[in-house]
């Protein structure tokens, strides 16, 4: 009732007042109006759809039909940086074309940058498998994060890009061609699902797989945050957390990997690199 008295007290002033103070008020009263309703339409929108954020307070997924993390469990985002850094690597030192400076492959990698998006990228090709050139192991605790972003017609030509840690600093071959892989995630676009592995822990091999939307995450940016502490390790995709157990042995080295195996009709770049120690 309030509000429509408001209204009602402008127009009446508005029929006492000269044609140009007149249209003024008409004008401004119009745009409030319209506010008005649009909050009311938006409000009741909110209360229909309910919040439907998997992911906490900072995900930014509402849980509508264009939610990719709709019909997936429920999940609390509290990644924390680690607050030393070890490595950082965002690739602006590199020129555009050649391979990044502090990364090393056994085959090819080329520094680009892409339209619409920001800073520079390190395009990895299929079949080649990328470290960092001079990193000493990883601390007990640490945390690592890093960009993905992708760029392809058909999302199964992305096939499985794979991350994890191996014992060797160096790369004696493509990852899929070796063993050396003590903790490893598939990120599979072909099969839309994510599967980790770790030979560290247990007896034989662990494994944890989820399905997941990855075919949503198709010609966009995908932020990785990985958490490990003594032997638990935590992974975030896009503040999803989709890795919360025991996978880690605390006294074994650690060297970070990212490996491809795209075809030609895709491409896959990294990025934004940053590796903190956790202090106690």
């Amino acid at each position: 009732m309030k509000q429509w008295s408001i209204v009602v007290s402008a127009l009446v002033f508005c029929l006492f007042t000269p044609a140009t103070s007149e249209a003024q008020l008409l004008k401004k009263l119009k745009k409030k109006l319209e506010k008005k309703a649009e909050e009311a339409v938006e409000k009741q929108v909110d209360d229909v759809l309910g919040d439907g954020n998997p992911g906490g307070e900072d995900n930014p997924a509402k849980g509508g039909s264009d939610d990719p993390f709709r019909n997936l469990p429920k999940t609390v985002y509290d990644f924390t940086p680690g607050g030393t850094i070890i490595f950082q690597d965002d690739f602006s030192q590199d020129a555009e074309g050649n391979m990044a400076s502090k990364w090393t492959s056994n085959g090819t990698g080329a520094v680009e940058t892409l339209p619409g998006v920001p800073g520079k990228w390190l395009r990895v090709y299929p079949e080649n498998t990328y470290k960092i050139k001079d990193l000493m192991p990883m601390p007990e605790n640490f945390t690592l994060e890093f960009d993905m972003l992708t760029r392809a017609e058909n999302y199964k030509d992305l096939g499985t890009p794979a991350f994890g840690f191996d014992y060797n600093k160096g790369i004696k071959g493509h990852y899929y061609l070796t063993n050396q892989k003590p903790i490893n995630a598939d990120f599979s676009y072909q099969f839309g699902n994510l599967n980790f592995t770790s030979k560290e822990v247990g007896s034989g091999r662990k494994s944890s797989e989820m399905d997941f939307p990855m075919s949503y995450f198709v010609n966009d940016v995908m932020k990785v945050q990985i958490e490990v502490i003594g032997s638990r390790m935590r992974v975030f995709a896009n503040k999803y957390k989709v890795l919360d157990t025991e996978m880690a042995n605390p006294e074994s080295k650690k060297y970070f990997y990212f490996a491809s195996d795209g075809n030609e009709h895709s491409r896959i770049y990294i990025g934004n690199f940053r590796i903190a120690a956790i202090k106690e």
